[in-house]
């Protein structure tokens, strides 16, 4: 590839100084070797040491200067500089040039012996340099990618790839996460704003990152100088952004197009997880809503027969027998308004259930005195259900609790219209209210025939009349629980409901109760 510029293959990787230092280190590295090997074969002249052994120690002198330098210059300097050392001062006559046919024999032995050697270091060393290099890129990649799996939503992978990414390579780097084509700012994140926004945010620029994203392969105009190289954030079929890194001064190294490659990989594959994770996410929901929803319908459809053929017998009786005694028309007519308003009061639930399906439930609070509230819903309960025996037990202190009365009065009554419906008539229900930390405690004791076993698991999830045969539809166990608990939960409170040991059910529920200062107005203080 022609844009690219490859490392130098024969550069030494530890070269950190400054040229002329440098230059000056391997010199004296030079000529202290050769200084050393004419003393040394001179002592060893001295000893009636042959030629050969002494030509073979300036060729080791040769290859151990080819050795520690990293350049070939040197080697090729220290062969001359042997080759002249050893005619004049081993060869006969001593202390003297002779330039006889050995001299340009040991000349290119030397040469040949520098350059063998030399070219064999320099790829030694260049070798490990690389080995380094990848293992320190794959620690950094496998870093990478542990980052990108605890990265929990898109903006997070941009913007830790775009960091990584520009420390790594050490330029100005974007990320468009949507078409580059008449973007806005959110639809990208560049590093270096100010020194770079200038290069990627050029007309040439975004039709050409426009081109990579439409197409998820690089553009063909890379094959030239450019400003920009791109890459397509690709994953089976499917671009999820492009990378773009400046390369106005000089063009992209070899070795960081390969590591921007491999993290590009990396980087889809974690996109695609995470929008995938998403498409479940958002399809369980849906198939939940739709379960509800399904579940809800049948339970108003099981509710709502019971009653309405109740109404239509009686008020057909009415209508057919004109001579119907006063007692027994009283007694139908009576009928008829109970199970009216009974069904006002699932009507209630119904809305209710409308309300708090919404993905976001809005609860207005106000500061009302909980021992008030307890009191309304007893009176409803009382009115609807004459037997029955409602026992309250309250704190001396006043607790105000920043609530929505209507939504809490409608838990209160479900709760206890449960704790009747499933207890003999006239059995004593218990509602205690005491304070628990910072909260309000809300209970209602029944002494009734409690919970079913195969109920406890799921007992605040919507239930149909198949589920559980033996509870009155009308009971409130089904619509009415899930309820209660959708409302306690958007007061930041919590429900629970078991069997007692003595027998019967005990249902409870917490809400916060407001501190000083909260800025809760009163309810007689509002419109």
């Amino acid at each position: 590839m022609k844009q690219y510029v490859r490392e130098k293959m024969y550069a030494d990787p530890w070269e950190d100084s400054p040229k002329w230092r440098s230059t000056l280190i391997h010199t004296a590295k030079m000529c202290g070797i050769i200084l050393f090997t004419i003393v040394f074969t001179e002592l060893l002249r001295h000893a009636q040491v042959g030629l050969q052994s002494l030509l073979m120690i300036y060729l080791l002198s040769v290859q151990i200067v080819s050795f520690v330098t990293p350049k070939y210059v040197y080697g090729i300097l220290a062969a001359l500089i042997c080759t002249f050392s050893f005619d004049f001062f081993v060869s006969e006559p001593q202390l003297a040039f002779s330039f006889t046919i050995g001299f340009p024999i040991t000349l290119f032995t030397m040469l040949v012996v520098t350059f063998i050697t030399s070219t064999l270091t320099v790829q030694l060393r260049y070798q490990a340099a690389l080995a380094v290099e990848r293992e320190r890129r794959a620690e950094l990649l496998a870093e990478i990618n542990q980052a990108l799996l605890a990265a929990r939503d898109v903006d997070a992978i941009v913007r830790l790839v775009s960091g990584y990414l520009a420390a790594q390579i050490g330029r100005p780097v974007i990320f468009y996460t949507k078409d580059p084509k008449n973007c806005g700012r959110d639809a990208y994140v560049l590093t270096r704003d100010d020194e770079s926004a200038g290069v990627f945010l050029t007309e040439t620029e975004k039709k050409r990152a426009h081109r990579v994203y439409k197409s998820g392969i690089p553009d063909a105009l890379d094959e030239f100088d450019s400003d920009v190289h791109y890459e397509a954030v690709v994953s089976r079929g499917t671009v999820f952004g492009v990378i773009g890194i400046e390369c106005k001064a000089k063009p992209l190294a070899f070795t960081s197009l390969i590591f921007l490659q491999v993290l590009v990989k990396q980087v889809a594959m974690a996109l695609e997880l995470l929008y995938l994770s998403d498409e479940k996410n958002n399809l369980k929901i849906s198939a939940e809503k739709e379960k509800m929803r399904s579940n809800l319908l049948r339970s108003i459809s099981h509710d709502l027969r019971t009653p309405l053929t109740s109404i239509l017998g009686a008020s057909a009786a009415i209508l057919e027998e004109r001579d119907m005694p006063e007692e027994m028309r009283y007694n139908l007519v009576t009928d008829i308004q109970e199970t009216t308003q009974w069904l006002i009061r699932m009507v209630e639930n119904i809305l209710t259930v409308t309300r708090i399906s919404k993905e976001v439930m809005e609860v207005h609070k106000t500061l009302e005195a909980a021992e008030e509230l307890i009191s309304q819903a007893v009176s409803i309960v009382r009115a609807r259900f004459p037997q029955c025996h409602i026992h309250v037990r309250i704190p001396d202190e006043l607790l105000l609790v920043p609530m929505d009365g209507t939504l809490i009065s409608q838990v209160l009554i479900n709760l206890l219209e449960n704790a009747i419906k499933n207890s003999e008539e006239g059995a004593l229900v218990l509602v205690n209210l005491k304070k628990q930390d910072d909260y309000a405690r809300f209970e209602v004791i029944d002494h009734g025939s409690g919970i079913s076993a195969h109920l406890m698991d799921n007992l605040f999830e919507i239930h149909t009349q198949g589920e559980d045969a033996t509870i009155d539809v009308s009971s409130g166990i089904g619509i009415g629980l899930s309820i209660c608990q959708t409302i306690v939960q958007a007061h930041g409170g919590s429900i629970e409901g078991h069997n007692r040991e003595e027998g019967g059910a005990k249902f409870s529920f917490m809400l916060p109760l407001a501190e000083a200062g909260d800025g809760m107005i009163p309810d007689e203080a509002h419109d």
